[in-house]
């Protein structure tokens, strides 16, 4: 008989929602949710790109890029600035580069707590694991 609660579906889905709310819990004192993060950090390898540049790199829609980015600029978080043409690039704002480090480690720790059960060998080989699935299944 078929049983969804095992299916790599309804498994990831538990995970993903569980993984996230210890995320948001462990950023939420830094002032910065999960997106905000994900994309200061994007800037932060590559500062000066333009939102459709971090779009591609996160593979995410215009829209929601667009909707983190207007929340990360009214909070101070980032500024923009013209490039060659129309194109803006997107900076770390000193708020940022103040808080990034503390922000990646806060994460650090919830991802190793979220792991604390495998191995570091498990660990990595769940991480490569999903990585292959994430790679196989792009749109």
């Amino acid at each position: 008989m078929f049983d969804h609660k095992e299916t790599l579906f309804h498994v990831t889905s538990q995970l993903t929602r569980r993984l996230a709310n210890r995320v948001r819990e462990a950023l939420a004192p830094l002032g910065l949710h999960p997106a905000q993060f994900t994309a200061l950090c994007e800037i932060g390898e590559r500062e000066g790109l333009t939102q459709a540049e971090l779009a591609m790199r996160l593979e995410l829609e215009q829209p929601g890029v667009a909707r983190t980015l207007a929340g990360l600029l009214d909070e101070g978080w980032i500024e923009k600035s013209t490039l060659k043409g129309r194109a803006q690039g997107l900076y770390l704002s000193d708020r940022a580069r103040a808080v990034l480090p503390e922000a990646t480690l806060a994460v650090a720790r919830a991802d190793r707590s979220a792991m604390v059960s495998l191995s570091r060998t498990e660990a990595a080989q769940l991480i490569d694991g999903l990585s292959e699935l994430v790679a196989a299944n792009r749109i």
